[in-house]
Order: structure tokens, then sequence, then C-alpha cells
């Protein structure tokens, strides 16, 4: 009987999809000298916060859990006939910073965690912010101070305290109005002295809208869609009865087209300019 199990290096230069047999909803990937870290959404599954690595962005290895277990109150343990199905830990914003890897996430009804180790494999620890970031990301800008952006399509941006649990008073700041064409899901890069917000839009139809500025406060600049419809021929499920879990699903559903495109996700490669105009 074979062992074999799929990788998707071809061995030639080349690599054929999917990376691996694993969902990664929400993904944050950063770089720390020659390795990749990624991790992305989990929601009520523990371990939690997974951490792979990878040196080509092809072939990836596990290294570690943030999160051994979530228990913040009894659904959390599954007693008095409750549960976080569906819910608990979502949308990381993955950092490293003078020495130290940082992932900040969101859990459903509590505060934004965060998650802080000197070494991926551990030991983490977690620390419970003061406030809710929704679809947060975290820079750390070149003076030492770092900011937070978070929120939906008006998005909104503070200054961090030095313990990064809160908001430094009078610095939260809406970047965009609500008709500028911004989503959720920020991602939020400092590159050749920029900087840049990557969102994900899915009214009318899945894009990927960004922001550009030369000061970290705007004003920013926003293209409505560095990507658009990119689904990979994929399906959705046809989901039954309400969008709450717990929920049934059948499909494919031929009808929902561009239902999994790209979202929630960046990529530097299409912040090159062109013109003033983002490309």
């Amino acid at each position: 009987m074979s062992t074999a199990t799929w990788t998707p290096d071809n061995g030639d230069g080349t690599f054929t999809n999917p990376l691996f047999y694993d969902e990664f909803s929400d993904p944050d990937l950063i770089r720390v000298g020659e390795w990749f870290y990624l991790t992305g959404t989990t929601m009520h599954a523990m371990p939690g916060l997974p951490i792979l690595r990878s040196k080509d962005l092809v072939n990836w290895e596990f290294v570690a859990y943030a999160l051994d277990k979530l228990d913040l109150g009894p659904a959390y343990r599954l007693e008095d006939g409750r549960n976080i199905y569906g819910q608990g830990i979502w949308a990381p914003s993955f950092r490293y910073h003078d020495g130290k890897f940082y992932i900040f996430s969101n859990v459903n009804d509590q505060m934004t965690q965060m998650f802080t180790a000197t070494d991926p494999k551990g030991p983490w620890t977690r620390t419970p912010m003061k406030r809710s970031f929704h679809d947060l990301s975290v820079l750390f800008d070149d003076d030492g101070k770092a900011y937070v952006v978070w929120g939906h399509q008006d998005m909104h941006l503070a200054q961090l305290t030095d313990d990064l649990t809160d908001v430094v008073p009078g610095t939260e700041r809406a970047l965009f109005t609500t008709d500028a064409g911004m989503g959720e899901g920020a991602h939020f890069y400092k590159i050749d002295g920029k900087y840049y917000i990557i969102s994900a839009n899915y009214a009318g139809g899945f894009r990927m809208p960004a922001a550009r500025a030369d000061h970290v406060l705007g004003p920013y600049e926003v293209h409505q869609s560095i990507s658009s419809h990119e689904d990979f021929g994929m399906a959705s499920s046809i989901r039954l009865g309400t969008p709450k879990p717990p929920f049934g699903t059948w499909g494919p559903d031929p009808a929902a087209k561009h239902s999994l495109a790209m979202h929630q996700g960046a990529s530097s490669r299409r912040l090159r300019a062109n013109g003033g105009a983002f490309r």
C-alpha cells in the first residue's frame, strides 16, 4: 500500500494547486528572514491558529498552534447546553516586530486577543485587548509607533498604546466615506515609503479594493478593484436554512458565480504604480 501524500511541488520549478488540503480562511502571511509564516481563521476548532512556514510559498510545513484552547466562558466548555460552534477565532493579523511574533485575532462577542512569542514554535502568550477591532490589521511603523486599521467601508485607524492593548486617546479616525469603495478584511502595509490598505468588498460582486497614501494618517487614494472575480472556476454549495449555524448544505450551486472569489487577502505584486494610478 502506498504511503505517499499529496505534494504541490512538481519537482521541475512548477507547482499544482491546491498547496495543501486544508482550509485557511482569512489568511495572513509574513516573511521573517528566509521563512514565510502563515496563519488563518480556525473559529471553534481547537487547537487554534495553526502556524505554517515555507521558504518558497509552495512547500509548507507545520510549526505550532498559537492557541491550545480558548476558554472564555461556559459556551466554550459546552456547558449549560451552550456552544460556540461556527464562532471563536477569526481574521487574524500576523506580524513580526523587534524580535517578537504577534497574532492579533478577533473572537466572537469578546475583545480582540493578542498572542505573542519570541519563537513561532512557542510558547505563545494570550493577552486580551481592551476593545474589539473588526477584521483588524496592525502596522509597526519605522518610528516605533504601532497603528491598527479595522472596520467595514469607512475603516477606522488609530495609534496603539505601548502595550498594544488599546488605542491612544484622540487618535481614532475614519479614513474613508462609506461610498469610497473600500470593504473589510484590512491588510495594512508600508512598502517603499508608502502606506497601503488592502481590503475585500463583496457588494456588487467580489473584488479587492486598495488605498494608498504618503502618510500613515492619509489622505488615502482608493482604487476600487485591483482584483475582481478570481474564483478559480469553483462553485459554491447551496446553504440551507438560516445564515447562522447550524445549517445544512448541498451543491455545488452553478448559479452562485464568483461566490468563492478571493476575499481578505493581499498581494504586493498588485501594488505597482502605473502613471500615478494603481495597476
